[in-house]
């Protein structure tokens, strides 16, 4: 038997199925269109987090503190000085976080101005260490004594502060120290140095801390020789948390990433090496990567945690700690990264840290297994930017012609179907009528005459 046409492996498909498998490929390429081109939407910051209890201040007792007159400020009333030499023992750089600490130091003559605003209010002051006595007797906490500081500012201003905790050895009349506390009246003094309306804190402690430096834009080698992390002894530099390195080394990295990070453009940013890369472990393990290189780190944000800043030169008030998982690094090993600075993305946010090389981070594992990884320290913990790829743009572009060549296709496809559908019905209808014309012209004719 001779077969008529093209032989069809599959049978036709009816219309309204084609129409669906073209509606979904051409749904699948405009995903991945806009995938590629639209990046996805910078993380919302985290939920808040859990409240933290602070401490309850009585108001009765508080108000007996009065500093109108100067025979007022050259009194200091017992009962609101140990109401809060009591509250403010168990104030932390959390607690005082979350009772509004400012970022700056407060004006002195703002405070002067408006005492009654800043009553119980949460303050700090930096400056050298002028006057310093006790313990004394007094204290509302078994345990604990008074002591009292005086502290000259920068611009000559004076702040009194009183605290329960033994000032810690070194710290001298000279030394650069900062206070914190709440804030209770002005106070008049008139020895062992004539003071003048100058605002008495209520804290904790007294703390070491350090003139502030200048912008650092240039690295100084001699500083980050200072670390040493050759050895993976428990205890040793490697093993150390943020907050147990805190030093000039630290400082010094952090600054002069935060200070020159405006210098460095993105696209600057893409001709530096990332740690993506077999070459660059090789590298560090071989100890050819200086510290302070710079060096890109392509992940994800597996963990986050944000600390207060103890009191340091560089001007820093927060950190954040970051732990990237680079799936090309390691087999996915957990990189740190350290940014000087308050990060609000939630984890799984994809990142592109711009950062520099530190130094190793030792650590374990929640399964007890020891490992190591480069520490980075950064100016931010930067999402990945998908759409200033240029690579990702040239694969966007062709999608897209695709894409436009594809949906012109099968247009074309539908509007040639749907004439050949129509030409065949047309067609099978003049078929018809002409069956029809030929059965009545044959019913309407005379009988043939017998043959004879």
């Amino acid at each position: 038997m001779k077969l008529s046409g093209p032989v069809r492996l599959l049978p036709p498909l009816p219309p309204a199925l084609r129409f669906a498998l073209g509606g979904a490929v051409v749904a699948a390429l405009a995903y991945a269109i806009w995938a590629i081109e639209h990046p996805a939407a910078a993380p919302t910051p985290e939920a808040p987090a859990a409240q933290v209890p602070l401490p309850t201040l009585d108001d009765a007792t508080l108000a007996r503190a009065r500093d109108d007159s100067r025979e007022q400020r050259l009194v200091l009333e017992p009962e609101p000085l140990r109401h809060l030499l009591a509250k403010a023992i168990d104030v932390g750089p959390t607690v005082a976080q979350a009772l509004g600490r400012p970022d700056r130091m407060t004006p002195v003559a703002t405070v002067r101005a408006v005492p009654a605003t800043f009553r119980k209010r949460w303050l700090w002051y930096e400056g050298q260490l002028e006057q310093l006595s006790g313990p004394q007797d007094g204290h509302p906490l078994p345990g604990y004594a008074i002591y009292e500081a005086t502290l000259r500012l920068a611009d000559g201003e004076a702040v009194l502060a009183a605290f329960s905790l033994p000032p810690e050895a070194g710290l001298a009349v000279g030394s650069w120290v900062r206070v914190e506390g709440f804030f209770l009246k002005l106070r008049d003094l008139t020895y062992p140095t004539a003071i003048d309306r100058a605002p008495l804190l209520i804290g904790r402690s007294l703390q070491r801390d350090f003139a502030d430096w200048p912008a650092v834009t240039q690295l100084d080698p001699a500083v980050l020789a200072k670390v040493d992390d050759s050895s993976y002894w428990p205890g040793d530099l490697a093993w150390h948390t943020l907050e147990e390195d805190q030093t000039e080394a630290l400082w010094h990295l952090a600054a002069y990433a935060r200070d020159t990070a405006a210098t460095r453009t993105l696209a600057d940013w893409r001709r530096i090496g990332t740690l993506n890369t077999h070459e660059v472990h090789e590298k560090l393990i071989a100890g050819q990567i200086a510290r302070g290189t710079p060096l890109r780190v392509i992940g994800t944000l597996i963990k986050k945690s944000v600390v207060a800043a103890p009191p340091n030169p560089a001007g820093i008030e927060a950190w954040t700690v970051g732990w990237v998982q680079v799936r090309e690094y390691g087999g996915g090993v957990l990189v740190p990264v350290w940014a000087p600075k308050r990060v609000e993305w939630e984890t799984r946010a994809q990142l592109e840290v711009r950062g520099f090389y530190y130094r190793w981070q030792a650590y374990e594992t929640l399964r007890n297994e020891r490992r190591r990884a480069p520490l980075f320290v950064a100016a931010d913990l930067d999402l990945y930017d998908l759409v200033a790829d240029r690579t990702m743009q040239t694969i966007g572009t062709w999608l897209l012609v695709t894409f436009s060549a594809f949906v012109a296709l099968v247009f074309w496809s539908q509007r040639r179907d749907a004439a050949r559908a129509l030409a065949h019905s047309r067609d099978l209808d003049a078929r018809r009528r002409r069956e029809r014309q030929r059965a009545a012209a044959k019913a309407a004719a005379p009988p043939a005459p017998p043959p004879a």
